[in-house]
């Protein structure tokens, strides 16, 4: 067991190294959600700013873990560094582990920034922190099998950089993430909930205390997040081989 947590570490360590040779790349990389943040807090009220900066936590973690498929591509087609480490008989799952623990370190500056911002923003309970993170945490583990499918299948490199971006607008900037749901028309809004970017920041946006849902709203998002993750993690799991046939 020890040997195995050692080999994931390892592997994150080698994967997050580019950036931790380069802080500053590493700060703009982990900053790229607070963007439209920087307009609403200019722009919207104290309730609106605080909504953005939650969505900003659930958007590092979201793209931390949709790129991820760019690690996978690399690592297996251009470097074929997952060659070597199929060779060298490491598992499958520490290589997958510490693939996704290098995604963590790329999302840590920015989730530290705005949880310093929220909490400075007015009260709230370490109970509400720890269900935003947690929220956002399986939100993070369902994108990220669908990075290792995105990476595993891909066999060009303009398409494992391209897709994760294109999927990056597409879950993140569009929908109700730095904004309320309720901004959106009445007929756009379940198309928005079908989307699980949604989910998540609806419930970290409720246990902070900033948004009203029903129960059964809370119950169908933690749900909906719960049923992506298992989803993902099947397709990745028939997709993402770890030796290829």
């Amino acid at each position: 067991m020890k040997s195995r947590i050692r080999e994931a570490l390892y592997i994150g360590l080698f994967d997050a190294l580019p950036l931790l040779r380069d802080p500053m790349l590493l700060v703009v990389i982990s900053l790229f959600s607070f963007l439209p943040v920087i307009f609403i807090f200019v722009f919207a009220d104290q309730k609106s700013a605080m909504q953005s900066l939650v969505g900003a936590i659930v958007l590092t973690f979201s793209f931390t873990g949709l790129f991820a498929s760019q690690s996978v591509y690399f690592n297996k087609q251009w470097f074929r560094f997952q060659d070597m480490l199929v060779a060298s008989k490491v598992s499958p799952a520490s290589y997958a582990v510490g693939l996704s623990i290098s995604g963590l370190v790329v999302a840590l500056p920015g989730v530290s920034v705005a949880l310093v911002l929220l909490l400075l923003s007015g009260p709230t309970t370490a109970l509400g922190v720890l269900l935003l993170l947690t929220t956002s945490l399986l939100l993070w583990i369902g994108l990220v099998f669908v990075g290792f499918a995105i990476g595993a299948t891909t066999k060009n490199a303009r398409r494992a950089n391209s897709i994760p971006q294109v999927l990056s607008i597409a879950l993140g900037f569009l929908p109700p993430v730095y904004y309320p749901l309720d901004r959106l028309p009445a007929i756009a809004q379940p198309i928005a909930m079908l989307i699980p970017t949604t989910h998540a920041a609806q419930l970290a946006k409720y246990y902070f205390h900033l948004i009203d849902i029903p129960a059964s709203q809370v119950a169908i998002g933690w749900g909906y997040l719960l049923g992506f993750a298992a989803l993902m993690g099947f397709i990745a799991s028939r997709r993402a081989h770890w030796v290829d046939p």
